[in-house]
């Protein structure tokens, strides 16, 4: 198995036993009250961020290494809240009150959308490529919050061919019981899929097979949460290797937990200066290092690099 150990400058803060705090921030971007900031995307080859704000109902993009504003798409009505990108090339946005996934190029030109028919209330989104144009999608569907439901996750064939796309099927992706959800990751080379479940009385993320869609019993699944497991982001290192960031949103302790990406086992707890009550959060690797976009209290974006960790 694949061993980690902490190597953590100076310029990044300091560490305490399993706590690492990074104090170096490479941005906060402006603060946008009453946005109801949510979620991050990460757009490789422009270097940007496209930022999600569901009170808002608009959505931003940012330079991502400075955190400069580029951009502002009006969004009426819609509470636009998940962010994926596919393939470098699309970026999918949920919107939970027009019930469907909506599509864009990567200068934000409105494509279409697919789900109106299907979704009640999406949130979460990610995928993974099958083949050359192919991708599959997954959706949480969040509706009747707080009861448990066995079709939490919504699964979509997503075909394209230069700017344009089509849908090819859907299905309702494995039967676990889940009550509240919005966050959910894929990790398509260990064939797994995390979802995040809110539910106060039910916090957990749970693990499943990309195949099956059957709970794997993951050491992850035993963690205690005591508030919101929220963001699901990953740092792949290699192939298989690296390590999940999972956020647990706290306006006076909020944590991002790192866990072993093979082994599903805890290693380390995060903090970020000046970030709390953490909804969304992306990774992005960029000129050699890895960064850690994070929402901060509903209003604004925070970038750190984060520390090496072989």
């Amino acid at each position: 198995m694949f061993t980690m150990s902490i190597v953590l400058l100076f310029t990044y803060g300091c560490q305490s036993n399993d706590k690492i705090i990074l104090s170096d921030s490479l941005f906060y971007t402006e603060s946008v009250p009453d946005a109801g900031i949510d979620s991050v995307g990460f757009l490789m080859r422009k270097h940007v961020i496209v930022v999600t704000g569901k009170d808002a109902n608009k959505l931003y993009t940012y330079n991502a290494m400075n955190g400069e504003l580029k951009q502002i798409i009006d969004r009426p009505n819609a509470y636009p809240n998940g962010v994926n990108i596919v393939d470098d090339q699309f970026v999918l946005i949920t919107e939970r009150d027009t019930h469907q996934v909506a599509v864009f190029n990567t200068s934000m030109k409105f494509l279409g959308a697919f789900g109106t028919d299907i979704l009640r209330q999406p949130y979460g989104i990610t995928s993974y490529k099958k083949s050359d144009g192919v991708y599959q999608i997954f959706i949480t569907d969040s509706y009747e919050y707080d009861t448990p439901k066995n079709d939490r996750i919504v699964s979509f064939e997503f075909l394209y061919e230069k700017d344009s796309f089509s849908i090819a099927s859907s299905t309702i992706f494995g039967e676990e019981t889940l009550y509240q959800v919005e966050s959910i990751m894929v990790d398509s080379s260990n064939k797994t899929l995390l979802v995040a479940d809110e539910n106060k009385e039910h916090y957990k993320i749970a693990v499943l097979d990309l195949n099956s869609g059957d709970n794997i019993s993951a050491k992850l699944q035993d963690f205690v949460f005591t508030a919101d497991p929220e963001g699901i982001a990953l740092v792949q290192t290699s192939k298989i290797a690296g390590y999940w960031i999972v956020t647990e949103q706290s306006e006076a302790d909020n944590k991002f937990h790192l866990f072993d990406r093979e082994s599903f086992e805890y290693m380390h707890t995060l903090y970020l200066k000046d970030v709390s009550n953490t909804d969304g959060i992306a990774t992005a690797y960029m000129h050699g290092h890895w960064y850690l976009y994070a929402v901060d209290n509903d209003r604004r974006v925070a970038a750190f690099k984060l520390p090496e960790i072989h």
